[in-house]
């Protein structure tokens, strides 16, 4: 999924307890869909003294944001985001309100293959050898519950043979 903000980009944060204000985005977090917008979302923390830090102290920092908790500012008001895929081929951001092109995503013809021909697929002889294994490990398999099943009845044997010999006496 295409992000609508990114690392520089000046925004507003629309919705939290930091609602309406301003920063640049110091850093994207993609895997989990949130951003770190410099100078918001201030969480201070207490840290004693290590190796790395002697002195310890109060430590504050950013924390991050979810990233649709953020809109990108033009002139000044919060604006929602369009992609638009020009003639060219190329995909950039449009402020949905004003028009204004807020960056490239994609370049023209980046997306797609150069050449009028499709690229052709590698065959590769690695995967009939994993179907030869793959048949292999399934006999193998088969075998090991018949020996669990003969196990448990030569121990049943056993249990009568002791009983007989208790008889005789």
């Amino acid at each position: 999924m295409p992000r609508h903000v990114r690392k520089g980009d000046t925004v507003v944060v629309t919705a939290g307890d930091n609602k309406g204000r301003t920063g640049v985005i110091s850093r994207v977090i993609p895997d989990e869909d949130r951003v770190i917008v410099q100078g918001v979302n201030l969480r201070t923390r207490h840290m004693r003294p290590t190796q790395a830090n002697p002195r310890g102290g109060v430590i504050t920092k950013e924390a991050p944001l979810h990233i649709s908790n953020v809109s990108p500012v033009i002139d000044g008001r919060a604006s929602r985001v369009r992609f638009e895929t020009k003639a060219d081929g190329s995909k950039v951001r449009v402020a949905a309100t004003t028009g204004k092109e807020l960056g490239v995503v994609r370049g023209a013809g980046a997306g797609k293959p150069s050449s009028g021909a499709p690229a052709a697929k590698p065959t590769s002889p690695s995967k009939k050898k994993t179907k030869k294994k793959a048949a292999s490990t399934k006999k193998k398999t088969a075998k090991k519950p018949a020996a669990k099943k003969s196990g448990a009845g030569k121990k049943t044997a056993k249990k009568k043979t002791s009983k007989k010999t208790t008889k005789k006496k």
